[in-house]
Order: structure tokens, then sequence, then C-alpha cells
């Protein structure tokens, strides 16, 4: 099986290294900016129990990879639009690709360009970070990933995924309801994400103080109303498990957009919290809790907020 995995960031960078590790064919198709670290001291993974570097071919353009039979996308959703063009020289026609960003936009984003034959649905459970180019911290020991076919099969190509992935030791579920998949994920990420990033802290913080964890509540029942407005299938009991779990969770977790606002970086705030606010409006619910997280957030939406 030949892979491409598309972005050296915490989720990228960290699924190359140990497909690498067990001598999977993968290929990176990164930036500029982190091609020439990986190409000249190998791409190393910082787990919390050991470390390693393996060498693997590195590319910013897919022309040099050639056609693969997955291809794993994780650069931040305001990338998915422009770089969805340049993966087609990866895809052959039974080509899979696996979008595995926060939110619940990109499999619908990617198969506007790549189509639905070959874009599937995916959601990844796993927290690393950038060190460095070519360097990732992965914080949490546990992680895997679950896709979905469009039509809900559990294709040969996903079963083929499942093994290759499981025997470099990265578990893959293989789910029937892609739509349900991501937002199975996207209850807890939204009020994980808004948390975290207001108080720059990670869940530990918002999980031992009665106050924010009112706040985080608030946060993810919004979130589950309108999922149910939308028509997904949210039952109560699935719903009071993950937010149980998000309160007993490991409390040194800091999702991606908190660390992002930390270092001053481009916020996903638009497709997590925005877009809760948004389908509030088109469903006519409610979101307070949201929109005052938006408020506060809004200003670092870019980075850095603009001083006076």
């Amino acid at each position: 099986m030949k892979v491409c995995v598309v972005g050296a960031g915490g989720v990228g960078g960290l699924l190359a290294a140990v497909l690498r590790r067990a001598n999977v064919d993968v290929s990176l198709l990164v930036t500029p900016r982190h091609v020439t670290p990986i190409r000249q001291n190998g791409l190393t993974l910082i787990g919390p129990q050991n470390k390693f570097t393996v060498q693997l071919q590195a590319e910013t353009d897919a022309q040099a990879i050639g056609a693969c039979d997955v291809v794993v996308v994780t650069p931040k959703m305001w990338a998915i639009a422009s770089i969805a063009p340049a993966l087609k020289p990866l895809l052959r026609q039974n080509t899979v690709v696996i979008p595995l960003q926060n939110g619940i936009d990109a499999p619908a984003a990617l198969a506007k360009t790549l189509g639905w034959e070959h874009v599937v649905y995916g959601s990844a459970s796993m927290n690393a970070a950038i060190e460095a180019p070519g360097v990732i911290r992965q914080k949490n020991p546990q992680y895997g990933i679950t896709v979905a076919e469009q039509n809900g099969q559990a294709s040969e190509r996903l079963r083929a995924v499942k093994e290759t992935f499981g025997v470099a030791g990265v578990p893959v579920e293989i789910a029937a309801d892609g739509p349900t998949l991501l937002w199975d994920k996207f209850m807890g990420l939204v009020a994980n994400s808004s948390l975290c990033a207001l108080l720059r802290s990670p869940m530990g913080v918002v999980q031992q103080d009665d106050d924010t964890w009112a706040l985080y509540t608030a946060v993810f029942n919004e979130v589950v109303a309108v999922g149910r407005a939308s028509g997904i299938s949210i039952p109560e009991d699935k719903a009071q498990a993950r937010l149980a779990r998000a309160r007993t969770g490991p409390p040194m977790v800091m999702p991606s957009m908190a660390v992002d606002l930390v270092a001053g970086n481009r916020l996903e705030l638009t497709w997590l919290g925005g877009r809760v606010r948004e389908l509030g409006r088109e469903h006519g619910i409610p979101t307070p809790a949201s929109d005052f997280i938006w408020a506060a957030l809004k200003p670092f939406l870019n980075g850095k907020a603009a001083t006076a």
C-alpha cells in the first residue's frame, strides 16, 4: 500500500512517523517550511515513552510522489479549498482520500474537487503538536482514526486501510454513518476547544472549576441541539456519556485551537464554535454560550490581536 500524508503537523507528522517506522510506503506532501528539515534530518516523533526518527520522501509537489492508494489530508480547514486541486496527481481509480480536519465540513469541501468516489469521512483521535519543523511531540499515548464511506459500506479499500494501519500500530475503526461520525467528535471538540482557548489552559483547568464547567456544559448542549436540528441522531445517553467522559478525561490535553491561540497562530474558530452559531441561526436555536466564546476569541482569528 502506497500512502501519502498531506501535512506534517501534529496529526500528519504522527501518522507518517508511525507508519514509516512499520515500513509502510509513506510519503509526505508538505510546505517549503517543512521539506528541507525533513529531508536533512528525517521526521522525529517524541512520544510519552520513547523517541524515534524515520527517513521518508518529503515533497512540495504531488507530481513528485505520484498516484497512491491512500491520501490522508491533515492541514487545517482554511487550507482545504486551495490545496484540493493540487492533490489530483496523487489519485488513481480507487484511491481513498481521508480528511482528518477538525469540524464537520472537510469531506464535502474536498469532494467538490476530488469527488465522492475518492473522498470518505474521517475523524482523528490524537493529541500531538509541532515542536519544530520535522519534530512532532505526541502528548497522549492513545490515538487512532475512524473512517466511513459516503454510502456507509465497509468497503474493501477501507478494510485494507484498517489492516495496514493496524499492523503499524494505528487503530482504525470503520463506521457506517459518516455525518454521525463527524458530529460524535464535533460535540466534544467544540466545547473542549472553546473553553481551553478562552482560558489559555489545558482541560484540567476546565474540569476542576464548577463555573468553567458550567460554561463548558452550556457550549456542549448548544452543539447537541444544533446537531439534532441539522438531522443528526444524537441519543441523550450518548450525549451524556460524551459529557461525562470530558469531565474525567486526561487533564493535560490542550486542544489544537488553544495551542494555536497561545502561539499566536490562526484559529479554526470559524469551523468550530463559529459553525455552531451559523447552524443555530439557520435552525432558530439560540447559542448564547457559543456567541460569548466567539466574541472573546474573534480578535485572534488571524493570530495575535491587533494593538491600538
